[in-house]
């Protein structure tokens, strides 16, 4: 019972569409002006002009101001018939009471309620500059944006299919017919343990290039993994903080435990991941840089359940189902083909937000969807986790 996850829907053909809705589970999506439903802006009150409840000037009595009120009926006959603005000639609207009073009359708080439900336009982040771009990458998503959905695709190349390189897009904000490339992520060869590099560049996987972004690192049993910023190790840095580089020490982003499962003995994969912790709809996380090394790290007070300014997340538990022999779990149709590398993130605070979301959909392509307060940065490296070999956990 230790097989690949299946999508819950499995029961009947699916087709994938890499900008299909996530459905109920995910929320809205983020990717062009019509994404996400809802009711569509409305315009301001109706009647005569600001300060006005459709009838004359608020809080003057009709009866002694006839001059105004002449003044007001004149402007009613230039404007037009106005829906909504028949009051009585001896009391006042209650839009010009609450004029009066200082308020926004209701009919003008609604139409402010239904502008602020507009759709996020993810036009406004302006992605194809690069200083937006990283900024994008490195902050938590927009709360208001929902869902961002994304793809990876693994290229293989034929002399060294041990290092192959995944690269993440999403669907072009401004229209185009190509996608937008976010990122990329190759296993450095050379090192002890498995050590992602992740970089805004296609090209450029240089760890001294600009175009850096940091690094997921395993221990050697591929069980515990790490995130860190583009910051220099202080354990490569003199006394005055300094390795020659200029950069500041480097930050820890976020940390993935799985659970020791050899040959899939106790069933499906189970992950539990540590993130900073995030304000309420804020786009800064709370900063993790030890400057002792392992001591005062991330990864060490996570093992020890000190979960002080992190939000711990989890992968959903799958159900077992009789029809299919599988675990399986509702992915909503981003997810065609079975995997043990599929899952769901959740949190303890709200088990039916999955903030994030990766399965396969073809033999060298996986969807990637996520939401606040993941970064797009932590949920690559994260999924990349998902991706590596595990002498203790396959």
């Amino acid at each position: 019972q230790g097989g690949p996850m299946y999508d819950q829907g499995m029961g009947s053909p699916m087709r994938y569409d890499q900008r299909g809705g996530p459905g109920q589970t995910m929320g809205q999506t983020m990717g062009s002006p019509s994404g996400r439903r809802g009711p569509p802006p409305q315009g301001g009150p109706q009647g005569g002009p600001q300060g006005y409840g459709g009838g004359y000037a608020p809080g003057i009595p009709a009866e002694d101001n006839s001059e105004e009120l002449e003044k007001q009926r004149a402007y009613e006959r230039e404007a037009g018939p106005k829906p909504d603005t028949a009051v009585s000639s001896q009391q006042p609207s209650q839009d010009a009471k609450d004029t009066t009073r200082g308020r926004d009359p209701p009919r003008r708080q609604n139409a402010a309620a239904e502008e602020s439900s507009a759709p996020f336009d993810m036009r406004s982040l302006r992605l194809h500059e690069s200083v937006h771009m990283r900024d994008f990458l490195n902050r938590p998503t927009p709360k208001e944006a929902g869902v961002v959905q994304c793809y990876i695709k693994r290229k293989k190349s034929t002399f060294s299919k041990m290092f192959p390189e995944y690269r993440v897009y999403t669907k072009d904000p401004d229209g185009s017919s190509r996608d937008l490339f976010l990122m990329c992520g190759k296993k450095r060869s050379g090192q002890k343990t498995s050590n992602y590099l992740i970089s805004m560049s296609e090209d450029d996987l240089r760890r001294n290039s600009s175009n850096y972004l940091g690094k997921l690192r395993a221990n050697f049993v591929g069980t515990e993994f790490r995130v860190y910023d583009n910051g220099n190790n202080p354990d490569d840095m003199d006394d005055d903080g300094d390795d020659g580089t200029n950069k500041a020490p480097r930050q820890e982003l976020a940390v993935v435990q799985y659970e020791s499962n050899v040959m899939g003995s106790r069933g499906p994969r189970r992950m539990q991941v540590g993130l900073p912790r995030v304000l309420d709809g804020q786009r800064v996380g709370a900063v993790f840089q030890p400057m002792t090394g392992a001591k005062d790290s991330m990864m060490s007070k996570f093992k020890k359940r000190d979960f002080t300014n992190m939000i711990v997340a989890y992968n959903k538990p799958p159900r077992w189902n009789d029809t299919v022999g599988a675990f399986v779990l509702n992915f909503n149709g981003r997810v065609t083909m079975a995997s043990v590398k599929n899952f769901q993130l959740i949190t303890h605070d709200d088990q039916e937000k999955v903030i994030l979301q990766f399965g396969r959909v073809g033999k060298d392509e996986f969807t990637m969807d996520f939401q606040w307060p993941m970064t797009p940065f932590q949920a690559f490296a994260i999924t990349l986790s998902s991706f590596d070999s595990k002498i203790a956990c396959d």
